[in-house]
């Protein structure tokens, strides 16, 4: 600068040059706006600057079809663009993040992670939603089901849980302190999400959006009483969720805000489904029409994309910019039609335009592509200022202007792809050719934009002014020329006042010229700024007396001693001018938005000739608040510049008491200073305030298997720790909760004593019964054998078992029902409770016949006699004393050849009674297989005699059947024989007590 020093030393009021500098009013000793603007001359001839086909990164994944957001996510004070692009014609899903910086176009980070897919074809929002200083990034999954968040540098940072009807297709996000309490919401169609994902809220009338492609909504101050409404199209909700109005007779789909009439509440526009609406703050209806089409049926002119608020002509009313399938067209506020353009985008008819003044003429042009042209109209008229081959199958998308690479006027970027028809893919960026573009926030944070829903740093503002509200600020979709924004501006300049001038003699002949420093700009000062003292006012002649310099940095509403010993030739009491920013000469090195407030003066003293009395040293004291370090401690100087006017008579000495690190709170901490001879002190307090978030560490994953259908109880144990106490942590699932069979994803935050938070995830996955049961059937063919030609009945045996309890078994044939003469493949299915099923098979041979397997049914005795009494042997075969015995089927079995004989008893003993060696054995002789020899001797008494023979009948297949039949021989024709039981044996199995006598009787 060139000095310039004043009648006195006051904060300046005036604006000095008003076209190269802002400020205009003082706050609390601080300017209200110091700028200084660099001289630009508006231009218009656009040109391609750089463009983006692809990256080196998943290169395959190059097309666009999505509106980006710009935001410095690596703080090197360069805006970048964050986009989701996707591999040939897939836009549905399986999307890639990427961030590039605006620039140049390099790449800064790829989110290659495949489980961290995005929806490509949905928009973003951006923004400090942590209150960490940094911005992170929330998309759409490629599922569509709730919202996923990234950290700054494409970290993972929490995915909100799913809800029902929570399906967003080509929407996105958006961010807001609806509250007004510093805490930051996530807003996505009618849910409203924590800062953390926890759902906060979920509104009444539906998820909203347009028709099969999802909601687009935002927040606003739309009453203006301090806490923020959200938008949803045609519904307005409250910040606590309960419904402020919704208007049925308007259908779902886009909406944007500001004010189209004299009262200080917003208007709310509403397009969608063919139809733009215009609705009070309460939800009246004040106009509808249809989408407005030329060239077409009206049936054809489509759903209309989101709306474009601006002053389009410049009248100072706000109009509305709309794309249908064949139109561009821009709206009245009455709704009727200012003009129209002919346009292609029947593919969705969903896309959407922005404004801005390039050339900073106080004409807005409209920036719009379609499937095939990027377009630059002329807001008033429509005519094409600039056109350019642009292709895109088109979604929600639309361009945005914004200074991508710092150099302080705007670019344009657009988005293209080649997938509905052949064309280019990837970003384009398109610059002035003479970089004559006015100024542009280097930002855009999210589809539903305004200017102030974010400030210029990335954070969300807790309170925000209605944009409609502020000056050239009634728009939406749209960056407005040389605007800055909320936040330091980028053409924050600084602006250098003195103070308090004085010349003090300190003995010796040196003569000490102090002043204080301050800079009540918008924009830190560096360490070095001279001062230059005078005697009298250096604009009328005053003599240099000499320079100082502020060893120390001045920020922002900072002040510094600037002090200088000069010997001094003069006497007596003259006027001392300080002028900050001058080297003596007249020059200075900052350019600041008022370089006329520099100087201030003061009377002193210039006599120095003895050594003055010793001057106490000054104790200046502040408070401070400084940050906890890992211990839970801080500690700071409350030192502000003490100092000793005359430096002596020893060096200045500085305590202070308590000497310590302190936990948190506030501390009072006393200075003492001391130049040997004299001392004072102060007392400044030292805060020491926790920012460090607490350590989390989320379980690993789980996966557990249940029998119940309901799920089962899973037990975890999140751990955190935090440097200054403990902390607390709540999960969004209880540990000994129920967790259903699937998979569930559980977000744990740790919250510790000063409310910092962090978050952490984790996913249990848990399986229901999927094991089959065990089925057993027959291993070998089940065989049946019938007298029947229609078959037969056959039992059969199988069983199941299963981990999750009893398993019923069905069959093809059931057990004990009628199988027919032949094989019958017969297969069976067991099913558990969890619908699991295993199957097995085998065969039923019925066969026709009688069952050889069964035993036979033995004939009935004959009861065959014998008379007259003789002692001649008679041959008694089995079929003479037994009848024939019978198959399972009722068939004869002849006993000659089935029959064979065991034993033959007698009920007499074997005696000799007339001692002529005739015995009871020698009657039963020759017993052969079917038959044996017998004589019809019996005893002279009145029972007679009985003979029982004992045999087996046997089939084919060796099934036996014993029985008995009885030769009879009675003691006189009149008597029955009387069978007194067996007294005399012959053969096998005899009972005991029965004796065979000599081998005679057996031969």
């Amino acid at each position: 600068m060139a000095w310039v020093a004043l009648a006195s030393g006051a904060a300046c009021t005036s604006n000095g040059d008003k076209d190269a500098r802002e400020g205009t009013s003082t706050r609390s000793g601080l300017v209200e706006s110091c700028t200084v603007r660099p001289p630009s001359t508006g231009n218009f001839e656009p040109e391609l600057k750089w463009s983006w086909t692809g990256g080196t990164t998943l290169p395959e994944y190059k097309q666009v079809m999505m509106t980006p957001v710009v935001v410095d996510v690596n703080g090197d004070h360069i805006a970048d663009i964050i986009f989701g692009s996707f591999a040939g014609t897939n836009y549905a899903t399986d999307g890639v993040l990427r961030a590039i910086s605006g620039d140049d176009g390099h790449e800064v980070w790829t989110v290659t992670d495949p489980a961290l897919r995005v929806k490509a074809s949905a928009s973003l929002a951006a923004g400090d939603i942590d209150g960490d200083g940094k911005v992170e990034i929330c998309a759409i999954p490629e599922n569509g089901r709730g919202v996923l968040c990234f950290e700054h540098d494409g970290g993972f940072k929490f995915r909100t849980p799913q809800g029902a009807n929570d399906y967003n297709e080509w929407g996105g996000p958006s961010f807001a302190d609806l509250e007004g309490d510093g805490k930051v919401e996530i807003i996505d169609g009618n849910r409203v999400y924590t800062a953390t994902g926890q759902l906060k809220w979920s509104g009444v009338d539906g998820m909203g959006g347009a028709q099969g492609t999802g909601p687009v909504s935002f927040a606003v101050d739309l009453d203006g009483d301090g806490k923020q409404e959200v938008i949803n199209d045609r519904a307005v909700y409250r910040h606590d969720g309960t419904l402020k109005c919704s208007n049925t007779l308007v259908p779902h789909g886009f909406a944007g805000v500001a004010n189209f009439d004299a009262d200080p509440a917003g208007e709310i526009v509403v397009t969608g489904h063919g139809k733009v609406s215009l609705l009070d703050d309460n939800c009246g209806l004040l106009w509808s029409r249809d989408v407005h089409v030329t060239g077409h049926a009206p049936s054809e002119a489509g759903h209309g994309g989101a709306p474009n608020i601006a002053d389009f002509d410049g009248d100072g009313k706000v109009e509305i910019g709309l794309a249908g399938d064949w139109n561009y067209t821009v709206y009245k506020a009455d709704g009727g039609v200012l003009w129209t353009k002919s346009t292609r985008d029947f593919s969705s008819g969903r896309t959407t335009s922005t404004t801005f003044d390039f050339e900073d003429d106080g004409k807005l042009e409209v920036i719009y592509g379609d499937e095939l042209h990027l377009r630059i109209l002329d807001g008033a008229t429509g005519a094409v200022r600039f056109e350019v081959p642009n292709s895109s199958g088109t979604t929600y998308e639309y361009p945005i202007v914004a200074d991508l690479d710092g150099n302080q006027v705007a670019e344009l970027l657009v988005v293209t792809n080649n997938h509905a028809a052949s064309g280019t893919n990837g970003l384009r960026v398109y610059h002035d050719k003479k970089e004559g573009w006015a100024h542009a926030r280097p930002l855009w944070n999210q589809h539903a934009y305004s200017v102030t829903n974010v400030n210029d740093d990335g954070s969300i503002p807790a309170r925000p002014v209605a944009h409609w509200l502020q000056p050239r600020l009634n728009l939406f979709r749209s960056n407005l020329a040389n605007a800055t924004g909320e936040g330091p501006s980028p053409y924050a300049a600084s602006d250098l006042l003195a103070s308090d001038v004085s010349a003090l003699c300190v003995g010796s002949g040196w003569l000490a010229l102090t002043a204080m420093v301050h800079n009540q700009g918008e924009r830190p000062v560096g360490s070095g700024v001279k001062v230059a003292f005078y005697r009298g006012n250096p604009a009328s002649g005053g003599q240099l007396l000499g320079v100082a310099t502020v060893a120390a940095m001045l920020p922002v509403g900072g002040s510094e001693v600037a002090t200088v010993s000069v010997t001094s030739s003069f006497t007596g009491i003259s006027e001392v001018w300080a002028v900050v920013d001058d080297d003596g000469a007249g020059h200075g090195r900052e350019t600041e938005c008022r370089e006329g407030n520099n100087s201030a003066s003061g009377l002193g003293d210039l006599t120095c000739s003895v050594t003055p009395a010793n001057k106490p040293p000054v104790a200046l004291c502040r408070d401070v608040t400084v940050d906890a370090n890992a211990a839970c401690l801080g500690t700071a100087s409350v030192n502000h510049g003490s100092h000793d006017p005359d430096n002596g008579p020893s060096p200045l000495t500085l305590t202070e008491e308590p000497a310590m690190s302190f936990g948190p709170g506030t501390h009072p901490v006393k200075l003492t200073v001391s130049d040997g001879d004299a001392s004072a002190s102060c007392v400044g307090t030292v805060t020491v305030v926790d920012t460090s978030k607490p350590s989390l560490t989320c379980p690993a994953a789980r996966v557990l298997d249940t029998c119940s259908p309901s799920g089962t109880s899973v037990s975890y144990s999140p751990t955190a720790a935090d440097n200054c106490g403990a902390a607390t942590v709540t999960c969004s699932h209880a540990s000994g909760s129920t967790f259903p069979v699937g998979s569930t994803d559980v977000s744990c935050t740790a919250k510790d004593p000063a409310g910092n938070t962090n978050s952490c995830q984790f996913n249990v996955r848990v399986r229901g019964d999927a094991t089959p049961p065990v089925l057993s059937c027959p291993t070998a063919p089940v065989v049946a054998n019938t007298c029947s030609a229609s078959g037969s009945q056959v039992h059969f045996n199988t069983s199941a078992s299963d981990t999750c309890g009893a398993a019923t078994v069905t069959c093809s044939h059931a057990s004990g029902s009628s199988f027919p003469v032949g094989n019958t493949d017969v297969s069976c299915t067991a099913k558990d409770p969890a619908g699991n099923t295993a199957s097995c098979a085998f065969s039923v041979q019925v066969k026709n016949g009688a069952d050889p397997s069964v035993p036979p049914v033995a004939g009935e005795s004959k009861e065959l006699k014998f008379w007259a009494p003789t002692t001649f042997y008679e041959t008694v075969s089995l079929s003479d004393c037994a009848a024939p015995a019978k198959d399972s089927c009722g068939n004869p079995l002849p006993l000659e050849t089935h029959g064979r004989l065991l034993r033959v008893t007698s009920d007499e003993e074997e005696l000799d009674e007339d001692g002529d060696e005739v015995r009871t054995c020698h009657d039963i002789v020759d017993v052969w297989p079917s038959s044996v020899k017998l004589r019809a001797e019996r005893r002279h008494n009145g029972n007679g005699r009985v003979y029982t023979l004992h045999y087996a009948v046997k089939t084919s297949a060796g099934a036996t059947t014993e029985s008995t039949c009885r030769v009879l021989v009675p003691y006189h024709p009149l008597f029955p024989a009387v069978d007194n039981g067996p007294k005399f044996c012959v053969g096998t199995g005899c009972p005991s007590g029965t004796t065979e006598g000599n081998p005679r009787c057996w031969r």
